[in-house]
């Protein structure tokens, strides 16, 4: 199908604009086609047609100002967002934007053509430059790989667009434009007064850059992070003689660094990442989740016999997590994985604080970990890789695999041999867990029934530990079948 073709055919003059056509200028696939047309009587009636013939569901984005998406039920997939003009003409509409760089428009002609990217899924166009409408400059911006605000006041009309400029600068790896950056830092506190899912969504995809921590810095630096999330500010002020300059939060970003490093490098850190691949999830959630991880430490602070603790700030921050993601509007089954691997994320380092590890006690990690075994795991990596620098955690990567030996007396918390064994342990688990399968062996081969049944037993504490028992005998491969179990339980009796 000519898609350029289907279009001006029910539009007649159409243009392409925002992300799209900035991507394609850049010569980079896009996934969402962004089109403007001239308001007309007949703009919804066209707009159904146009679905009709792309064999795409159609339904409004926002009525009020006839904003609509379609998209095909069969590939290549498009998706469509077509709006008449912002202002009634091109001129306003371009003007009305948010950076100069989304701020330009292509007419489409029914020769143009879409390219389907089969390994992106998107699409790529090569537009003639030449032939772009720039109002505001954007085509130099684009040169000079700059996010610049197409005017002083786009944030007070649009806040969400402050945190836009960080998530857009990510993904292109530009730069902001200095006045912009000022603008932010006036006017950040405007970010809670737009909708929270929207600040949600900017967020992930900022977390879909493989440098996240850098911008999450830059956003620290003029405001927008703590405004975001308020409860990070007490962070850069707590435990400073523990993490330096900055405090917790300084580690806090330490962390998220490290989960981008691990994402980038995935194959060095696990080479058998294929094999849990389905386990995890999304690494902009877990990255999310690291910022967060430590959200409970400045309340939790406490001097203990000279030190400082910070009992219970796990259970008490998958609290905290939990109504960040609620205000946020995170699903529910995102807002459960991550209180879940926060609220639990020192249980491995208790584990590796043992010189030896018996298979019970891996047993009953699993077991209570479940589905959350590998996120928890992914998260206490980057947790422990980051109480050394990136050249230590370098040189230490032949040695991660292998097994973990019993620590010397009195190391210190951010002694390189203490992060080391920690690791080696996080490598043990994991490697335990994928070659044991515990994913299929999570279900039980008897029940309370049969144990009641085979040995004659009344309801009661025993059944629960001779199910305890078998569960052991299955998770270390000596039971793998229901009659295996059966002959097992009649030993116990």
């Amino acid at each position: 199908m000519k898609l350029a073709s289907v279009i001006t055919g029910v539009f007649g003059e159409v243009y392409l604009v925002g992300g799209a056509l900035r991507d394609a200028l850049l010569k980079r696939p896009f996934k969402d086609i962004d089109l403007a047309v001239p308001p007309s009587p007949d703009f919804k009636a066209r707009t159904q047609r146009l679905a009709r013939r792309l064999g795409a569901s159609c339904f409004p984005l926002d009525e009020e100002n006839q904003v609509y998406r379609l998209a095909q039920r069969k590939a290549p997939f498009c998706q469509l967002d077509i709006m008449p003009f912002a202002g009634g003409a091109l001129g306003p509409d371009l003007k009305r934007r948010d950076f100069t760089i989304n701020a330009l428009a292509y007419k489409l002609t029914p020769a143009a053509l879409f390219k389907h990217d089969k390994k992106t899924g998107g699409f790529r166009l090569l537009p003639d430059r030449s032939k772009v409408t720039d109002l505001c400059g954007g085509l130099k911006d684009l040169a000079a790989k700059r996010v610049r605000p197409v005017s002083p006041g786009i944030f007070k009309e649009d806040p969400v667009r402050l945190l836009r400029a960080f998530r857009v600068a990510a993904a292109l790896d530009f730069t902001i434009d200095p006045a912009a950056l000022k603008a932010v830092s006036k006017h950040s506190a405007l970010i809670n007064s737009t909708a929270q899912e929207r600040v949600r969504e900017e967020l992930l995809r900022l977390f879909e850059s493989p440098v996240s921590h850098k911008w999450l810095e830059l956003m620290h630096k003029h405001g927008l992070l703590c405004a975001i999330f308020p409860d990070l500010a007490a962070q850069e002020s707590c435990a400073t003689d523990y993490y330096g300059k900055g405090g917790v939060l300084t580690h806090t970003l330490r962390v998220v660094e490290r989960l981008d490093h691990l994402f980038e490098n995935l194959p060095a850190y696990l080479p058998e990442y294929k094999k849990i691949a389905e386990l995890m999830p999304e690494p902009r959630l877990l990255k999310f989740a690291a910022l967060l991880h430590d959200i409970a430490k400045p309340p939790k602070a406490a001097m203990v016999n000279g030190r400082l603790r910070f009992f219970g700030h796990e259970e008490y921050g998958a609290v905290m997590a939990e109504k960040v993601m609620e205000r946020l509007r995170f699903s529910r089954e995102e807002t459960r994985l991550v209180s879940k691997i926060i609220g639990t994320h020192l249980r491995p380092g208790n584990l590796a604080a043992n010189d030896f590890i018996s298979d019970r006690a891996m047993f009953r990690f699993f077991r209570t970990m479940g589905e959350y075994t590998v996120p928890l795991l992914t998260l206490c990596w980057a947790d422990h890789a980051s109480y050394v620098s990136a050249a230590q955690l370098k040189s230490m990567r032949a040695k991660l695999r292998a097994k973990p030996a019993p620590l010397s007396a009195g190391l210190p918390y951010n002694s390189p041999k203490k992060t080391l064994r920690y690791m080696q342990v996080l490598g043990q688990l994991l490697d335990v867990y994928i070659k044991k399968n515990m994913k299929s062996r999570s279900a039980r081969l008897i029940d309370g029934n049969d144990v009641i049944k085979t040995l004659k037993l009344p309801e009661g504490p025993r059944v629960g530990e001779l199910l305890e028992r078998m569960h052991l005998l299955q998770f270390e491969g000596k039971v793998k079948t229901r009659e295996q179990a059966l002959k097992a339980l009649k030993g116990m009796g």
